[in-house]
C-alpha cells in the first residue's frame, strides 16, 4: 500500500471514528480537557478527550472534576503498530492500579480502533473502584460460622463474573482441581482479529480452537481464557460450542454466552465439517452498531477461519 493510500485511510477511519464517538458521548468528546470548553469538534490527528461519568445519574461527584481518558495517536493509528498513548486525568485512584490500567488499554490495541473499548473499559474500572470504596467505608465485617464453608468452597470452585451486566452473559464456575491441574492444560489457536464490515470502530471477533476430548479440557480452556485473558474476559460475549468422542459417545453442547442463536451457529458448523474432539470459542466485542443477522454469519466465518488455522479443517 503506497504512502499516500496510507494516509487517506487512516484519515477515513479516524473521520468514521471520531463520527461514532460523537454519536456515543455527544459533548463528553472533546478537543480539550477544560470542561467548559465550547469547542467540541475533536481533530483528526488528536488528542482526543472523554470525559468519563460513570455513577448512576451519569454525573461525577469527585472535588478532581470529571474524570477524562485523553487518547494521544501516533501517526500511523489505527492501522499501524504502535498504539495511541492512553492518559487518565482527575481520577484519585492508586498509583499502581492506575498503571495497571493503562496498560491494559495499551494491551488491547491490535491495529484497530479502540477509542470506544478503552472508554468503556475505564468506566467499568472507574464504577467498580467506586463500589469497593463504598463497601469498605460502610460495611461491617462480619465473621460466623459460615465463615470456614465459603473458604472451602473458593478452594473447590473459582466463579467468573462477567465484568457488566448489559450483554446477559452468565456467572460461571470452574473447578479449582481442573484449572490448576497441568494434565488438562491444552494449546489454544487463536485468530488475527477480525473487523465485520458495516460495524462500530471497536467491533471485534476472534476465534479460540483447542483440541479436546474430555469435559476437563473444555473447563481449563474456557477457564483459561476467562480468567487469564484480561481482553477476552472483557469480551461482550464469548460464545462456544465443542464436540469430542468419550468411550464411543459422542459428547456435544454449545453455549450463547447472552448472544442467542451464536453457540448453536458454531455447533452447526462443527456438524457440518464432519470436526471432533474440539472446543471453538468465538469472542465478540460490541463496537455500538448492531449488525442483525449478518453477525451470525460473520461468527460462523470467524469460527471456520479458526479451525482451518488449527488443522481441522484444509481450506
Amino acid at each position: 500500500m503506497s504512502s499516500e493510500n496510507s494516509t487517506e485511510e487512516i484519515n477515513d477511519r479516524r473521520s468514521d471514528e471520531l463520527e461514532a464517538l460523537s454519536a456515543y458521548y455527544g459533548r463528553d468528546l472533546s478537543s480539550t480537557l477544560a470542561l467548559t470548553s465550547d469547542d467540541n469538534d475533536a481533530p483528526l490527528d488528536g488528542p482526543w478527550f472523554l470525559r468519563i461519568r460513570h455513577d448512576e445519574r451519569g454525573e461525577n461527584n469527585s472535588s478532581l472534576g470529571v474524570p477524562t481518558l485523553e487518547i494521544r495517536l501516533p501517526p500511523s493509528y489505527p492501522i499501524g503498530d504502535t498504539p495511541p498513548k492512553p492518559i487518565l486525568h482527575n481520577i484519585m485512584m492508586n498509583p499502581t492500579k492506575k498503571e495497571e490500567l493503562l496498560q491494559e488499554l495499551i494491551d488491547m490495541y491490535e491495529g484497530f480502533e479502540v477509542a470506544i473499548l478503552w472508554t468503556e473499559r475505564c468506566r467499568e474500572e472507574l464504577l467498580s473502584f467506586e463500589i469497593e470504596t463504598s463497601n469498605v467505608n460502610n460495611v461491617e465485617c462480619q465473621v460466623d460460622d459460615t465463615t470456614t464453608d465459603n473458604i472451602d468452597n473458593e478452594v473447590r470452585s473459582r466463579t467468573y463474573i462477567p465484568s457488566t451486566s448489559k450483554f446477559d452473559q452468565p456467572i460461571r464456575n470452574f473447578p479449582v482441581g481442573v484449572l490448576d491441574n497441568a494434565a488438562f492444560k491444552r494449546e489454544i489457536i487463536r485468530t488475527p482479529p477480525f473487523h465485520p464490515p458495516k460495524s462500530g470502530p471497536s467491533e471485534l471477533m476472534i476465534a479460540h480452537v483447542s483440541s479436546v476430548d474430555c469435559i476437563e479440557h473444555v473447563q481449563w480452556v474456557l477457564g483459561e481464557l476467562l480468567f487469564n485473558d484480561k481482553k477476552v474476559s472483557r469480551a461482550s460475549h464469548n460464545m462456544f460450542a465443542y464436540r469430542f468422542t468419550k468411550d464411543g459417545i459422542l459428547v456435544s453442547d454449545n453455549d450463547d454466552d447472552g448472544e442467542k442463536g451464536s453457540g448453536a451457529k458454531i455447533a452447526s458448523l462443527l456438524q457440518l465439517s464432519k470436526v471432533e474432539n474440539v472446543l471453538v470459542v468465538v469472542s465478540r466485542w460490541y463496537g455500538g452498531i448492531h449488525l442483525g443477522p449478518a453477525r451470525f454469519k460473520h461468527i460462523a466465518s470467524v469460527a471456520r477461519d479458526g479451525l482451518v488455522l488449527a488443522g481441522f479443517i484444509t481450506d
